[in-house]
């Protein structure tokens, strides 16, 4: 398996907006378990001193749901914005602050969205997914 590389991953991120990302995950993962299993089984990934703070980082990106425009924002920047707030949220609790740890506190709050989604239709409408 190859290393995870943060700047390799925002490219390839670049010029789509984070509505997809989230609709991708929603139609692969088709049913809400699916979506619940994978982002628990992305937190059991993080190294043992990150895994009671995913909770804590999800509730921090929650509130920028209600903002139209965060869901047409390029992903790219959304990747940077998160992956930089984990870098600070780990460091303050002292916990590793590596690529695949960042990858997956962003993955976490990518599964969190979709999970969301997948249970309430006026979301999915909202985010336009």
């Amino acid at each position: 398996m190859e290393d995870v590389n943060i700047e390799k991953l925002k490219k390839g991120f670049k010029g789509k907006p984070f509505n997809r990302l989230i609709r991708a995950h929603f139609k692969k993962q088709k049913t809400p378990g699916n979506l619940l299993n994978s982002c628990v089984g992305t937190v059991e990934m993080l190294p043992p001193s990150a895994r009671n703070l995913a909770e804590g980082f999800i509730d921090r990106w929650n509130q920028r749901a209600y903002d139209r425009e965060f869901w047409k924002t390029d992903t790219s920047v959304i990747f940077s914005e998160i992956v930089s707030d984990a870098r600070k949220f780990l460091l303050e609790a002292g916990a590793p602050t590596d690529d695949e740890t960042l990858f997956n506190m962003f993955q976490i709050v990518v599964l969190s969205y979709a999970y969301s989604a997948s249970g309430q239709p006026n979301m999915r409408k909202f985010i336009d997914i």
